[in-house]
């Protein structure tokens, strides 16, 4: 079908429906040879298709300019009235914009034009097109979770009057297949996780061991990534463990000899460790072993030093989160993000998130990732921001205890509600960052590697979508998972 399509404007439909129903991985040759060719085309295309051209570029890696939107303003530098009621340009056009660099004010115009009027027009389109819609008002694709994503574009394309039954069939087959598949996983990873005994020796941690691998699943859900994603749910099993084991239970005098311990990767001294810490150090060093051989077969057993590099900083950052605590000590808004932005896990997970990757992962990306790059730091801005963005993070501390919103209003003597303003703005920012190292030209990193932290962002949108829906997974982050991982679709 893409080989005999010969409308650019058919084929760009074809390859978004492919990319949206979570048929990508099986075409990418494919859509990168018809991505590059449509980077060489110049259209006179209305809004809706130069919206998705421009999509489908960004999305690719290609710096498309986005000054091309210029055209659909009038007189006064605004949008075109006749554009309010166009819902499927609106909707084209609400996705490119999430597609922002910083200084593109024209993409950052066009989200609130669009946005606005899209929840007017809603009500007056077709089923197909107002699920859409509303799912696009909640999320836009640019931050979703790709999985949860195909999953419910499967349902949104099954009511389209124009679809294409096979692109369908083969969605809701292939869908099926790659969710036993992830059971599979599940499955492995639990017996693994129940044989390890740690939930009953910590009883004071949080057990979440479905909701790391509902969180691996949003860093690659592909069937060729089934060792990375068991990797990095069992590691990040660990980290979880190890937070709750700093930050609500272990005592200063307790997590100084802990904390030395994982600093040396040595177990010479365990002896002088609580019974439940010492159980931790065991289980982590035996799981880091057995990672290490399973790699060595293929010549990357070097990916666990980098982890363990990327775990000991962690372990630091966490420390000194505690020492803060115990001297009631309130850090300025820079010192606060230069620990925090360690501490919220996700350099420590960017590591992680290429372990197991296979060849496609150098040594040269993870000297690059132990850097904190931009891209990983922007993530890790959206993962701590986020976070402290959520409406009870500030009533569940005391008063002691430092947020980035409760440290920017002592910084800068502001009120909650303009620390808030800044703090969103911030994310924002960081978003716009992401993009622009998303360009293939940004860096000679692989995109590959790099959509592993583009992902990671995307999962901190999805897990704190409308509220901390890791501590409380019982509500829509249980909803997602039974989705994904309990309910096949409808042949």
């Amino acid at each position: 079908m893409l080989k005999h399509v010969d409308d650019p404007m058919r084929e760009m439909i074809l390859i978004d429906t492919i990319q949206r129903l979570g048929l990508k991985y099986h075409f990418e040759h494919e859509i990168d040879a018809s991505l590059k060719i449509l980077n060489d085309m110049c259209f006179d295309y209305d809004l809706h298709f130069f919206s998705l051209h421009f999509r489908l570029l960004r999305q690719g890696g290609y710096n498309i300019p986005s000054n091309g939107f210029n055209k659909f303003k009038d007189n006064t530098g605004k949008f075109k009235e006749s554009l309010k009621f166009d819902a499927k340009a609106l909707l084209s056009l609400y996705e490119a914009a999430h597609m922002g660099m910083r200084g593109e004010e024209i993409l950052k115009e066009a989200i609130d034009f669009a946005g606005g009027n899209l929840k007017f027009v809603k009500d007056r389109v077709s089923p197909s097109l107002a699920m859409d819609i509303s799912r696009a008002l909640e999320m836009p694709l640019r931050k979703g979770m790709a999985r949860l994503q195909a999953r419910q574009y499967i349902s949104i394309y099954a009511k389209d009057e124009v679809r294409d039954d096979i692109l369908l069939k083969l969605a809701k087959l292939d869908y099926n297949r790659v969710q036993k598949l992830h059971q599979e996983e599940l499955r492995n990873i639990s017996m693994w996780w129940k044989e390890l005994g740690l939930v009953k020796k910590l009883s004071y941690a949080r057990d979440r061991l479905v909701e790391c691998y509902f969180w691996a699943m949003g860093v690659y859900h592909e069937p060729h990534h089934s060792r990375a994603r068991t990797i990095y749910t069992k590691i990040i099993s660990l980290i979880s463990l190890m937070d709750d084991t700093y930050d609500v239970y272990g005592t200063l005098d307790e997590l100084l000899p802990f904390y030395e311990t994982i600093q040396r990767w040595d177990l010479g001294d365990i002896e002088e460790l609580p019974d439940y810490m010492k159980a931790y150090i065991l289980a982590l060093t035996d799981t880091f072993k057995k990672i290490e051989r399973e790699l060595a077969l293929e010549g990357n057993s070097y990916h666990v030093d980098y982890l363990k590099k990327a775990f000991t900083t962690l372990s630091k950052s966490y420390l000194d989160e505690v020492i803060w605590g115990s001297k009631k000590y309130m850090p300025t808004f820079i010192e606060y993000l230069k620990v925090s932005t360690i501490s919220c896990g996700y350099p420590a997970l960017s590591c992680l998130s290429l372990v197991g990757m296979g060849d496609v992962v150098t040594k040269q990306a993870f000297d690059w990732v132990l850097t904190v790059p931009p891209i990983v730091y922007a993530a890790a801005l959206i993962c701590r921001l986020k976070d402290d963005l959520d409406p009870n993070e500030l009533e569940q501390k005391d008063a002691h205890s430092a947020t980035s919103i409760r440290c920017y209003m002592i910084d800068n003597g502001v009120s909650e509600e303009e620390a808030r303003l800044k703090i969103g703005k911030m994310v924002e920012d960081a978003w716009k960052t992401i993009n622009e190292e998303m360009v293939i030209k940004a860096s000679p990193i692989p995109i590959e590697v790099r959509r592993r932290v583009l992902n990671l962002a995307c999962m901190m949108e999805v897990i704190f979508k409308n509220a901390d829906n890791y501590n409380y997974p019982a509500g829509e982050m249980k909803d997602s998972i039974a989705m994904l991982m309990v309910h096949p679709v409808a042949i």
